[in-house]
């Protein structure tokens, strides 16, 4: 399904005109009516606004199943050249970061597809600090949500809410890392439901890196909480700590929090990420139908009294759609008993319909309600990435940094991507002066307290400078 016409909002927007800004003050007001008309809104509002223990337990259930979500991964180099984009230079191994939230208490995980699309190493870390390795269980790039699963005891598993029962106007809390500020809450309220921006569909245009994929399913939450880069993947929670949304992008002028964030409705994302544990994939009713708004003069056209539903612009020939009867010009108002107000709610309500079952489409035809028995075909989406290549420790020292003797001094003189090494920030040039509190003059010296310690934690003092020492623990692996 597709609409004709294109978004309006998209993830980057322009910047705002000189002279648009419009404050508002709030004077000291005269006696009578006016006066005490603008008390009584203040008091209206003080009385529904929560406390702010009912933000502190929202944020206190919701938190301890929050994770910081780091990424390792190959993407190569692009340049544009006079031929159009090219790529260059060979593979690089870039970190990134997002967050997540742990659904399960065997240790599945929501994020964002956009999170670990190129990841070939993902790291967790839980709110109580501990740091485990993820695997990526399967992602779907067409409602940008990814799964994945960390090995271990019971973990703190978040509470899922419903999204059907959100209402404009309801106080959220938004929880995740943005900017690599790790557990961050901000609050706000929903600014408006079912936004279709073409945020996913762009990303899935010709010339995109994505995998080939099902159409785009856009029905996000608008709220005005603050979301940043970072906050991807997150959720988004009630005043009861209840997951009503996953953190997915944001409109700004500047690639920051600038008012305006989205997030996929959980009932959505759930769906999802039960598929891509089950199946590997998400598997997606569909009508074969290009649909479109209907505004003011398509309701005249088509009988319909006031713009309400959905309109078909296109039918593919051999489609469900076609095959039950749908026709140009018909009006989608209702699937089942649900009613359809707008595109974005049309295909989340196809969404949750059983694959392989057959529902009823409530249809307005030029003023005419009809009922349409449809069985919806299956489109499949998503990735299941092949397992990671393993990769060894190499140098001396097997824990992939490679070292020289310089003196009296054992430096750094390589560190090798995706090493514990290489995670805990050690770096070419650093000299090495100490591990677990034994100084260190030469590799022979450094080899055999490293043999000692084994497998247990390590604790390196290293030179960054002449005036400059910084102590580094890590784990290696």
């Amino acid at each position: 399904m597709n609409s004709r016409r294109g978004p309006t909002l998209s993830r980057v927007l322009g910047g705002v005109a000189a002279g648009s800004l419009l404050t508002l003050t709030l004077g000291t007001c005269g006696s009578g009516d006016v006066g005490d008309d603008v008390a009584l809104r203040i008091r209206e509002a003080a009385a529904q606004t929560p406390a702010a223990d009912g933000f502190q337990r929202a944020a206190a259930a919701a938190l301890p199943a929050v994770v910081y979500v780091q990424t390792e991964g190959r993407q190569q180099r692009v340049v544009m050249t006079p031929q159009g984009p090219g790529r260059i230079g060979g593979p690089v191994q870039p970190l990134g970061s997002g967050s997540g939230v742990i659904f399960t208490p065997d240790g599945y995980i929501m994020t964002n597809n956009h999170v670990v699309r190129q990841a070939e190493r993902v790291t967790v870390t839980l709110y109580d600090r501990r740091q485990l390795e993820a695997r990526v269980i399967a992602r779907d790039p067409s409602t940008d949500i990814a799964v994945l699963k960390v090995d271990g005891e019971t973990f703190p598993a978040a509470t899922l809410g419903s999204s059907e029962r959100v209402t404009q106007g309801q106080w959220v809390l938004a929880l995740g890392s943005p900017l690599g500020l790790q557990f961050t809450v901000t609050a706000g309220i929903v600014s408006a439901t079912g936004r279709s921006l073409g945020i996913i569909a762009r990303g899935l245009e010709p010339g995109s890196t994505e995998e080939p994929t099902a159409s785009a399913l856009e029905d996000f939450i608008q709220t005005d909480a603050a979301i940043n880069p970072g906050n991807s993947g997150g959720p988004l929670v009630d005043l009861n700590g209840a997951v009503i949304g996953i953190n997915t992008a944001i409109a700004s002028p500047t690639g920051t929090y600038a008012g305006y964030g989205f997030a996929v409705p959980i009932d959505l994302a759930r769906l999802v990420a039960e598929q891509l544990i089950r199946y590997g994939e998400v598997r997606r009713p569909y009508l074969g139908v290009a649909l479109d708004e209907v505004d003011q003069l398509d309701a005249e056209v088509y009988g319909l009294g006031a713009p309400r539903g959905v309109e078909v612009t296109t039918v593919e020939r051999g489609s469900p759609a076609a095959t039950a009867g749908v026709r140009l010009g018909d009006v989608i108002i209702g699937v089942g008993d649900q009613d359809v107000g707008s595109v974005a709610e049309l295909q989340a309500r196809l969404a949750a319909l059983e694959v392989g079952g057959q529902t009823t489409l409530r249809i307005i035809r030029y003023g005419e309600a009809v009922n349409v028995a449809v069985q919806p075909g299956v489109v499949r989406s998503g990735v299941r990435p092949e397992p990671a290549p393993a990769r060894t420790a190499e140098g001396p020292t097997s824990l992939g940094i490679s070292v020289d003797q310089q003196g009296s001094r054992v430096v750094i003189s390589g560190v090798q991507a995706y090493s514990a090494a290489n995670r805990a920030g050690l770096q070419r040039g650093h000299g090495i002066v100490s591990v677990n509190r034994q100084t260190i003059t030469s590799i022979a010296q450094l080899e055999q307290v490293l043999r000692r310690a084994g497998t247990n934690p390590l604790s390196f003092v290293v030179q960054e400078g002449p005036e400059r020492q910084r102590i580094v623990n890590f784990q290696p692996r």
